[in-house]
């Protein structure tokens, strides 16, 4: 949907990822997993709070447990920074909106287990802008000592 901005990839246009495990130019996703792929978060349905049918999907991540996290904020004016694996693109106030398990390599929020809309979720109770990125384990030992890494992140502007 229009108004949906991905940003913080893991392509070292901006800032490089934390060993040099840097996804392909142009291909959105964060930076890479002991998979050989980046985390790629999409949103899709409309991010009103009267009638919200938004919905996070993130893509190519081990089958692990994953946390998909809300913030008020681009961390590093949208560049993000090294945390991890990978590069933590949201910040301010931040929240969980989420823990699930990853099946196939992805996930989404909500779902049929648990279906309560985002704005529920994050607290939206007022038009604006929120962040939005999946936090997940990488339990293989791949890049750095912590067996973490992050997807890119979406800006959504939230309407009434």
């Amino acid at each position: 949907m229009a108004g949906f901005v991905p940003y913080c990839f893991g392509d070292n246009v901006s800032i490089p990822c934390p060993c040099g495990n840097d996804a392909a130019v142009g291909s959105g996703t964060g930076c890479l997993n002991s998979l050989g792929t980046g985390g790629l978060l999409a949103a899709s349905g409309t991010a009103s709070i009267s009638n919200d049918t938004l919905v996070l999907t993130g893509s190519g991540m081990p089958n692990s447990f994953v946390v998909y996290i809300q913030g008020t904020v681009a961390s590093g004016s949208g560049a993000g920074t090294v945390f991890g694996d990978g590069k933590m693109c949201v910040t301010g106030s931040m929240m969980r909106l989420g823990t699930v398990l990853n099946s196939g390599g992805g996930s989404s929020v909500p779902n049929v287990a648990n279906p309560i809309p985002l704005s529920v979720r994050g607290g939206i109770a007022s038009p604006g802008i929120r962040n939005y990125q999946i936090y997940y384990r990488d339990p293989v030992p791949y890049c750095t000592a912590g067996t973490f890494n992050l997807t890119n992140a979406v800006n959504v502007p939230w309407s009434l």
